[in-house]
């Protein structure tokens, strides 16, 4: 039997086989990968750097993707190689736009926190309260809480000691509860 993370480590054989016969020329198993990709990759650039930058990153993500996709080497992580591509561009243009906050350190602790359903569309009070968080923390928390990759994952994906992608998880999630109970934070 295998246990969730297993299972999630595995590519599903559809995609692979789609990955494969995208590296050896084939345009309808790129379309179909780059369609598939589409929506979570959408979803997490615009909770992470916005709407009004995230048609641009797509955009800069789908031909990152294309140009990239004959050199990788695994194709069963596909996926998080996408968001890895996503998360790099997405950073870049945070920075070029001047809404970088450098992260605080935190010391880093294991949290129970709320984990959204993968299939629900957050409503428009926590994608505000989604803001309040520094776009390195707002990564690890998209990634880990919304699209459900383990800590290690989501390091890989961004290219980060999974310290700090505790420590950035620490860190979202302490902003969030800041906000949304002011009345528990001295003054």
């Amino acid at each position: 039997m295998q246990t969730r993370t297993q299972v999630k480590e595995t590519a599903p054989p559809e995609q692979t086989l789609l990955v494969l016969l995208a590296q050896a020329g084939d345009r309808a198993a790129l379309e179909e990968l780059l369609r598939v990709s589409y929506a979570p990759l959408r979803r997490y650039i615009t909770r992470l750097a916005g709407a009004d930058l995230a048609e641009d990153i797509l955009q800069e993500t789908s031909l990152q993707i294309f140009r990239k996709l004959p050199f990788l080497r695994e194709p069963a992580v596909f996926r998080p190689w996408t968001f890895r591509i996503a998360s790099r561009i997405a950073f870049s243009h945070l920075k070029r736009a001047s809404r970088w906050h450098p992260l605080e350190d935190a010391p880093p602790e294991d949290l129970a926190v709320l984990n959204p359903s993968l299939g629900e569309l957050p409503d428009e009070a926590f994608l505000t309260l989604l803001d309040q968080v520094s776009p390195a923390s707002r990564a690890v928390l998209l990634l880990h809480y919304q699209h459900d990759l383990s800590l290690e994952e989501s390091a890989a994906i961004l290219e980060i000691p999974i310290g700090t992608a505790k420590s950035r998880l620490h860190y979202g999630v302490t902003t969030l509860r800041k906000h949304l109970n002011p009345e528990r934070n001295p003054a």
